[in-house]
C-alpha cells in the first residue's frame, strides 16, 4: 500500500491497519471496547498486548505498527510475517518520549512530565552504548541554534544518568526556566559556557555565583533526523 511506511504516528498506522473495518467492528474483533480503540486513534498509548492484537487481526508487522519502520500492510500474512510480542520484547526496548521541547522556549522536565509516546531501540545497541533503558528519555528539538548538528523537530535521546560535564559534548540543560540542548565548556574560574553549533548565536555564560540556575538534565547520546 503506497505511502503506508510514511505514516508518522502510531494512531495513523492503526487507522490505516484497521481499514476497511469500522472502529466498532474492529474493536469487537480484537475484544476491546470501542472507546479504547477510539482513544488509541486519538493518540493515547495502548498496552503492548493490545498493539499485538491489532497487528495480528490486521495482518500487519508489529514492528511497523509500533515504530513505522517496516513496509506496512500485506494481504497475505506469509508475505510479511507478523512479529510476535515476545520476539519484539526480546529485541527492542521502548524508551519513553516526552512532549518537551529543548533549545528554545519554555519546558518542564521532571518525574511528573507526561509520557506522550515511546520510541523503540534495539537492546543490543543500548548494551553496546552502555545505556540503561530506565535512565533514558526522548525529547524534541526546537529552533536552529544547534544546526547543522541538530535541526528543528529532531528527536533527541538523552541519558539522564550522565550529568558529569565532559567538555564539548552536547547536554540537555535547564537554565532558569528554559531548556536547552547545548555544548558545555567549563573554565578555570568555574564558569560554564553554553555553546551553539550555529555560529549566528552568541554563547551564554553562567558565572560561578549563578550556578544554582544551571541544571544538567542529561547527555545527548543519539539524534534522529530526516535526511531531506
Amino acid at each position: 500500500m503506497d505511502g503506508v511506511s510514511y505514516l508518522n504516528t502510531l494512531a495513523e498506522r492503526v487507522e490505516e491497519a484497521i481499514k476497511p473495518h469500522s472502529i466498532r467492528a474492529f474493536a469487537s474483533k480484537i475484544d476491546v471496547s470501542e472507546g479504547t480503540l477510539r482513544r488509541i486513534l486519538k493518540g493515547e498509548d495502548p498496552k503492548l498486548s493490545i498493539i499485538e492484537r491489532i497487528a495480528n487481526e490486521a495482518q500487519v508487522n508489529l514492528l511497523w505498527l509500533i515504530t513505522g519502520t517496516e513496509s506496512g500492510v500485506e494481504d497475505v500474512e506469509s508475505l510479511h510475517p507478523v512479529v510476535k510480542l515476545d520476539e519484539f520484547n526480546d529485541a527492542f526496548a521502548l524508551v519513553p518520549g516526552y512532549h518537551v521541547s529543548v533549545s528554545t522556549g519554555h519546558g518542564a522536565f521532571n518525574d511528573q512530565t507526561q509520557v506522550s509516546r515511546h520510541l523503540a531501540f534495539r537492546k543490543k545497541w543500548l548494551e553496546y552504548k552502555n545505556l540503561e533503558k530506565s535512565k533514558l528519555a526522548v525529547v524534541f528539538a526546537k529552533g536552529d541554534s544547534m544546526e547543522p548538528t541538530i535541526h528543528n523537530n529532531n528527536t533527541i535521546l538523552v541519558d539522564l544518568s550522565d550529568k558529569k560535564l565532559s567538555e564539548g559534548l552536547i547536554y540537555v540543560v535547564r537554565l532558569g526556566e528554559e531548556l536547552y540542548a547545548k555544548r558545555l565548556q567549563q573554565y578555570l574560574d568555574g564558569s560554564v559556557r553554553l555553546i551553539s553549533d550555529n555560529k549566528e548565536y552568541v554563547e551564554q555564560v553562567v558565572k560561578p555565583d549563578e550556578m544554582e540556575q544551571l541544571e544538567i538534565i542529561g547527555k545527548v547520546v543519539w539524534i534522529g533526523k530526516d535526511l531531506t
